[in-house]
């Protein structure tokens, strides 16, 4: 009973005596008057069950009773924890309140005397306006009531139950997103995967900015093997996520899943933007670049590969070694192929090919010096 005292001293509506704080607005027949006290003395002595109905007998004869809209609100509210319930009763309380406001407005255009008159017994000795506030804040509070029981059913993981709830805050507020998503979550928990698909695709629709959703409607594009739509949703996150190098790479996978490696190379560079020392992603745009027929750009990437690869003064894929090296042969860029290919050779001695390699660029170079080098090495290996 303490949080349910609580809520009457902040809205300020109840007197246990059964006394209405507002006059035309608020009258009685005796017989109400007489449920109405009642029903305070019930729900002061935490019978709510008897008082319920008296509150309920009240507003019968009149819709507009604050006392009775905020006890019954109260009662929803606080012991019942029936939020949506208690907000229907919040709603018609404001409601009322606003309606007094209107009326007060209204005079003042007429009777600006009675008007001030009207204005000091109505709403300034009843402090309407505080109470207004604070009614409009637990209306409020329903919804995060709701949504937090939503939440606790499932951390118990009673997925469906939480499903309904969800459910019924999305009637109530149409836009809130966390309402869809913890439904999506849902949805997913149960393997309702078009579900929770209709559901994350209706958050970033509500919240562009949402990359979490965007993240998960792409992750489950990909788990359905829909590899353009998931490179699609990646590339949407990505546009929120800009610090972040995972959507791109994820995108690129997902496109290249797809078979299309224009869509996959594109994301893979944006990638390698973000993390330009990723060997992974810079071998696979030089494997990309040569199914596209850019040799020159496989080739340049291959090169970065192995820069990077040998900053340490080791090379820990000297496949990648030899393989530039072929590259530059084929582009006819002599001078570089001089400095892989004896890469290549350091790394293997014994390797003929990296010699030739290397006698064949001298001479295109027209570099008599490396010739006689490198025809000695040749002649030495012999």
């Amino acid at each position: 009973m303490k949080n349910f005292k609580k809520i009457l001293i902040l809205t300020g509506f109840i007197s246990i005596l059964g006394t209405s704080l507002l006059t035309a607005s608020q009258d009685l027949s005796a017989q109400s008057k007489k449920n109405l006290r009642s029903a305070n003395m019930h729900l002061g002595g935490n019978r709510t069950e008897k008082a319920l109905p008296l509150y309920e007998l009240v507003l019968e004869e009149n819709p507009n009773q604050i006392d009775a809209l905020n006890n019954i609100a109260a009662i929803y509210y606080d012991i019942k924890t029936d939020y949506p319930e208690a907000r229907k009763y919040f709603i018609r309380l404001i409601d009322v309140i606003n309606g007094i406001f209107a009326e007060y407005e209204e005079l003042k255009l007429t009777d600006e005397k009675k008007a001030k008159k009207f204005f000091k017994e109505n709403i300034k000795k009843p402090k309407l306006e505080e109470k207004l506030e604070a009614v409009e804040q637990f209306k409020d509070n329903c919804i995060i009531k709701m949504v937090n029981s939503g939440k606790l059913k499932i951390k118990s993981e009673e997925y469906e139950a939480a499903i309904e709830i969800f459910t019924n805050i999305a009637e109530i507020v149409p836009d809130s997103t966390i309402t869809y998503r913890l439904m999506a979550l849902c949805y997913e928990k149960l393997d309702d995967i078009e579900n929770s698909k209709k559901y994350f695709i209706k958050t970033a629709e509500l919240d562009p900015t949402d990359i979490f959703a965007k993240q998960k409607i792409a992750s489950l594009y990909f788990n359905e093997s829909n590899f353009i739509e998931s490179g699609n949703w990646y590339l949407e996150a990505a546009k929120n996520d800009t610090a972040n190098t995972s959507d791109f790479y994820n995108a690129a996978l997902a496109y290249k899943n797809a078979g299309n490696d224009s869509l996959s190379y594109s994301a893979f560079q944006k990638a390698l933007e973000f993390d330009p020392k990723n060997m992974n992603i810079i071998v696979t745009l030089s494997n990309i670049a040569l199914s596209l027929n850019d040799n020159e750009a496989s080739t340049n990437y291959l090169q970065m590969a192995v820069d990077i690869d040998f900053v340490d003064g080791t090379i820990d894929n000297p496949i990648y070694v030899t393989t530039l090296s072929y590259k530059l042969y084929g582009l006819k860029k002599f001078d570089e192929l001089i400095k892989y290919a004896e890469m290549w050779y350091n790394l293997d001695n014994s390797s003929k090919e990296a010699v030739q390699m290397l006698y064949n660029a001298s001479k295109e170079l027209n570099d008599q010096k490396l010739m006689d080098k490198y025809n000695k090495m040749y002649q030495e290996m012999q």
